[in-house]
Order: structure tokens, then sequence, then C-alpha cells
């Protein structure tokens, strides 16, 4: 048993696998036996081609793995592991773990890689404090929310807004263009949807609720002023509407 050689090749590996970078994974390649088994959560994957090309390219979990801190190779019994710290993400594990096995050759015949998520999921009748957060900071986090409505004719419409905020513990407000578009819009049809994506964090924040226009002239000053300065350049106090949207649901 050469355990500077089944170190070198769980490191080569786990490279491969944090990376995708097709030369890692091609010097990981001749570490690999023809009948290795991978073990990933509840799916296992067979043989040399097909484990290789899971390290190789961009999967799922790839733009996390590489954010991360990867250890060195480290012995655990017969056994060789690579353990590693993972960003803080939305819906990505917090830690990785790799279990190799060898051969009688040193090749690895055996990986068991495991997820482990930290995130805990909330149940709660008020927009948790990191919701409000992601949502208020989204355009200046350059990920501004995606925003559905159906419009007057009956069909779906779809636009990136930048002045979506939360309004209380259970709506939030948008400063949209009256007597056009969206505000003429949810006067038939108040029902949207919205949409919060960061691809680096892993984060997901789906939202659907009613939404109505308020012409409280408080109401209306108190989402005016609370919207970005490039968004209030668009749509002037004049031009614009204040739209609540009661959430009935978030995700």
């Amino acid at each position: 048993m050469a355990i500077k050689e089944r170190l070198a090749a769980a490191d080569a590996y786990a490279k491969a696998l944090a990376t995708g970078d097709k030369g890692a994974a091609q010097t990981a390649s001749q570490y690999i036996a023809q009948d290795i088994v991978s073990t990933v959560g509840n799916r296992t994957f067979e043989g040399h081609d097909e484990v290789l090309s899971r390290i190789t390219g961009v999967w799922p979990q790839t733009p996390v793995y590489r954010n991360g801190t990867w250890e060195a190779a480290k012995e655990a019994g017969s056994d060789i592991v690579v353990n590693a710290t993972m960003k803080p993400v939305g819906a990505g594990p917090a830690y990785v773990n790799v279990t190799f096995s060898f051969n009688d050759s040193d090749q690895i015949n055996k990986v068991n890689l495991e997820n482990i998520v930290k995130t805990q999921l909330v149940e709660t009748d008020v927009l948790p404090d990191f919701i409000s957060s992601r949502i208020n900071n989204a355009l200046a986090n350059d990920t501004p929310l995606s925003v559905s409505y159906v419009g007057k004719d009956g069909r779906p419409k779809l636009s990136l807004r930048g002045s979506v905020r939360t309004y209380g513990d259970h709506a939030l407000s948008i400063w949209a263009r009256k007597d056009s578009g969206l505000a003429e819009s949810i006067s038939t049809n108040p029902n949207m949807s919205l949409l919060f994506r960061d691809n680096p964090t892993r984060s997901t924040i789906i939202l659907q609720g009613k939404a109505r226009v308020d012409a409280d002239p408080a109401i209306r000053k108190q989402i005016f002023d609370e919207s970005p300065e490039v968004e209030q350049n668009h749509e002037s106090w004049e031009s614009g509407a204040a739209v609540i949207i009661d959430l009935e649901q978030v995700d």
C-alpha cells in the first residue's frame, strides 16, 4: 500500500471535483479504477468513464464547490478522506466530506461523497429578516427581482423591477408607472408572482400575492421615498403609482 500515491490520487480527484477543470479531471483519470463505484447521496455512479464525467465540467454544485476551502487529503484508517468547508450559501452544503477506498493497485475503486446541509427551514407568518434584507438590497447587489403579472390583454408579462421593497411584515411594494402596464393590469387581475435569485449564494425566493394600487398620499410618499434613486428618476412622483402586493405565499 503506497500511502503517498493514494494521497496524491485523492487530492487530484478532489481538485477536479472542486473546480470542474478538464485538465484536473485528466490528471485524476489515471487514479480512477475501471470498476469504480461513486456514491453521492442516494445516487450511485459506476465505471471509470461515468465517474470521471461527474468531476468534469460544471454540475449543479460546482459553483458552490469552487468557493469552498478544501483540505489536503489525509488518512482515515484504511481509507483516505478529503474534507471541505463551503462559504455560506442559500440551498447548498455547508460541508463536504469525500471518502476514498483503493484497490491493490492503489487506484480509487470507491468514493463516497457527503454534502452536509446546515440550512434550517423556517416556518413563519411574517417575512424573516434574511429574506427582507435580500429583497431590499436586491438592486444594489445586481439581483433585481423578476416580476410577473397578467396584462389587460390576458397575456403573461415579465419584467425586472428595481423598486421592489418589503412593506411591513406581510407585503411588498413597487413604485411603478401609473395608468399603464403593471399598475393598470392589476385592476383586472391582481395575481402576481416575483422571483429573487442570487447564483453565487444559491439563494432563491419565490413570492406570490395579490396586488393593488394605493392612492393614499402618505403611503405613496413612503413607497416613493424608499425606492432607489435610480427608480425615482425612471418614474417621478407625478408619473408613478404605489403598488402594494399582499403576500399569500413565500418559498
